[in-house]
């Protein structure tokens, strides 16, 4: 099934505007929750379509704007606006006039995509008490009648570039899958885990030849004193002594180190 019925982004919106049309403040927030769908609908639809071996561990935990900034780090032209067009010419140059209108590409920039899914769903929940004496309720209903009407831009447009060339690695801390573009990962950089609560770094090494990614990631592993089990540390924490715990038993644990200093002599 195409991922356009299957994340059908405009029935969504058209619920989103339906809902708006009411004075009920409680479709208001209803209307909020739609939109939110629409957004991920356009975000998924663009990380579905046409991508091989994509684990569902990255489809179904990554937040949209997380996806979308994967997307636009694999290839810039995969996720930002860009209008495509071909030509019948059998000229070996480019030529100037003959070109074709194919399609039309329109996705939201990551920033604006990340702090409107994020407004939206602070509508979502109920207002602190030292701020609720201060909540208009018509606040909701304009907020989201104007990201309705900056959603529509991205609606009426089912073409869609696909990136080819991903590589799927799990990180040896967190076991997380992480996604690597064949194109623009380079041999001996560094990454850091995408999981924003591990991580780790590691380096990267690229095979050219089977269009493979390997990397090596410095880790510490001891046994965790209460239930016995390993519990594998990124040497970023170490360095940094922040606190980790065991993914078993929730136990949590300081790194304690002790530094000496010694004054290097004077060049002569």
């Amino acid at each position: 099934m195409s991922v356009f019925k299957v994340y059908d982004k405009k029935m969504y919106l058209n619920k989103a505007m339906d809902l708006l049309k009411s004075n009920n403040t409680t479709d208001h927030i209803y209307a909020c929750l739609e939109l939110r769908f629409c957004i991920e609908a356009i975000v998924y639809q663009k990380l579905l379509h046409g991508i091989d071996g994509l684990p569902n561990s990255i489809i179904e935990t990554w937040q949209p704007n997380k996806a979308l900034k994967m997307l636009y780090e694999f290839d810039s032209l995969t996720g930002a606006n860009c209008v495509v067009e071909i030509n019948l010419s059998n000229a070996k140059e480019p030529p100037k006039d003959g070109w074709l209108f194919f399609g039309e590409q329109k996705l939201p920039p990551v920033r604006w995509l990340n702090k409107t899914y994020n407004k939206l769903g602070s509508f979502l929940h109920l207002v602190e008490p030292k701020k609720a004496a201060l909540v208009d309720s018509t606040d909701v209903r304009s907020a989201a009648l104007k990201i309705a009407e900056q959603l529509k831009e991205y609606i009426n447009t089912n073409f869609l570039i696909s990136i080819k060339g991903v590589d799927i690695k799990k990180c040896p801390v967190c076991e997380q899958d992480i996604a690597f573009s064949l194109l623009k990962v380079k041999d001996g950089e560094v990454r850091k885990c995408s999981n924003n609560r591990c991580g780790a770094l590691f380096s990267v090494k690229v095979d050219k030849t089977n269009n493979k990614v390997t990397f090596d990631c410095k880790t510490y592993d001891i046994k965790c004193q209460c239930c016995n089990k390993d519990i594998v540390i990124p040497e970023l924490t170490i360095r940094n002594l922040d606190v980790f715990g065991c993914s078993n038993c929730g136990s949590r644990y300081l790194p304690r180190g002790n530094y000496e200093f010694a004054l290097l002599p004077k060049k002569s």
